[in-house]
């Protein structure tokens, strides 16, 4: 067996445990969120680059999505079409931004989006779509962003484990 997946494999099983733990005692932090921000920030390259861009890509798609919510709830400009076109103009700028340095990375800004919009119309049966406009911690917008922060952060320290334990 590998010894630098063994140490990896330990690292992520115990941070995984107190991410848990962290979700439990601090409710603003969505643990299926975080995973998703602690494998990007892996995939993204394991260092210091991918902390800050699976942070600031994730925020700024999760910022669109919450955008979304509230556009498409303010101004109707589609009729029965409204969602879609409000969807397909957020997708669009969401996309289109990703060629700002800080917000390149595609695929997590995509998962931003994507966890903030699942987050919204699942939880509570949408009841987190009418939040999304507050300036509160209970914006589920403000959750999804802490979540992205402590999930890669905890990707960034099981990264640091293993290498302290695999030597």
């Amino acid at each position: 067996m590998n010894k630098q997946h063994l140490a990896l494999s330990l690292s992520v099983g115990v941070l995984g445990g107190i991410s848990l733990i962290v979700a439990t005692a601090f409710t603003h932090y969505i643990v299926w969120v975080g995973f998703i921000a602690w494998g990007l920030f892996f995939k993204n390259g394991g260092d210091n680059t991918a902390l800050k861009m699976g942070i600031t890509a994730g925020t700024y798609g999760a910022v669109l999505a919450g955008l979304f919510f509230v556009l498409s709830s303010a101004i109707n400009i589609g009729g029965s079409l409204n969602g879609p076109i409000w969807i397909a103009i957020t997708v669009f700028a969401l996309i289109y931004g990703t060629q700002v340095p800080i917000f390149s990375c595609a695929p997590t800004a995509v998962c931003g989006y994507a966890v903030t919009a699942g987050y919204c119309i699942h939880a509570v049966d949408g009841a987190m779509i009418p939040m999304i406009s507050t300036m509160a911690i209970t914006n589920p917008v403000v959750s999804i962003v802490i979540s992205i922060i402590i999930g890669s952060i905890f990707g960034m320290l099981s990264g640091k484990l293993a290498k302290a334990i695999g030597g």
